[in-house]
């Protein structure tokens, strides 16, 4: 059964690609204009973006928390 994602799900999966893709680029400009601390917190912010992508992008513990929503709404938990 095909269930539509909640909008929030999509604002949250847009920002961690918006935080990936900006985190590139600062990255790439650091390395280039030789600037250390640019580029290290670049790194910080594509290594969040990868932590936030283990969770918003698996498949599997979405349906797991639907399944949990779902029982407390019918009062089974």
């Amino acid at each position: 059964m095909y269930r539509r994602w909640t909008s929030g799900l999509w604002l949250d999966r847009a920002l961690c690609v918006l935080l990936a893709l900006l985190s590139l680029a600062g990255l790439a400009f650091g390395l280039i204009a030789a600037h250390p601390a640019i580029a290290g917190g670049s790194c910080f912010g594509l290594a969040c973006a990868a932590w936030a992508a283990q969770v918003l992008f698996d498949g599997e513990a979405l349906r797991r928390s639907r399944a949990v929503r779902e029982a407390r709404e019918r009062g089974w938990c």
